[in-house]
């Protein structure tokens, strides 16, 4: 069972439109961040809203940059290539597996084998 109905995803412009509808239509609260975010204003809005940020991003593993602790979680796909569903397949695999208070301050990396939890 999902808990959708807590659980707020920001989806970086790096994210298929695809996803955040897909998410949407499951009744995750998902939206998309605006069309030129840098990873500055991306964090600042996945703070401000209490958004866990879900990304292909490298950028936002980098503890140093961008330390977990200071977010509601991050959520980093490692799925190559981003087949849209096999991604879907392993964000409801996640969130089957994890309740949304367990997200906070941590990082998920995430594959088509599973994931790991980076605190």
């Amino acid at each position: 069972m999902y808990s959708s109905d807590k659980l707020k995803i920001l989806c970086d412009e790096n994210i298929p439109v695809k996803i955040t509808e897909l998410l949407n239509k499951k009744g995750f609260d998902a939206k998309k961040v605006p069309f030129g975010s840098n990873d500055k204003q991306i964090s600042k809005l996945a703070k401000s809203e209490s958004r866990i940020i879900l990304t292909f991003d490298k950028h936002f593993i980098n503890r140093r940059l961008l330390p977990p602790e200071k977010y509601s979680g991050i959520i980093f796909l490692d799925i190559h290539p981003p087949i849209i569903d096999d991604v879907f397949s392993a964000l409801l695999s996640l969130f089957k597996k994890v309740k949304p208070l367990e997200f906070k301050s941590k990082l998920f990396v995430l594959s088509r084998l599973g994931f790991r939890v980076k605190k």
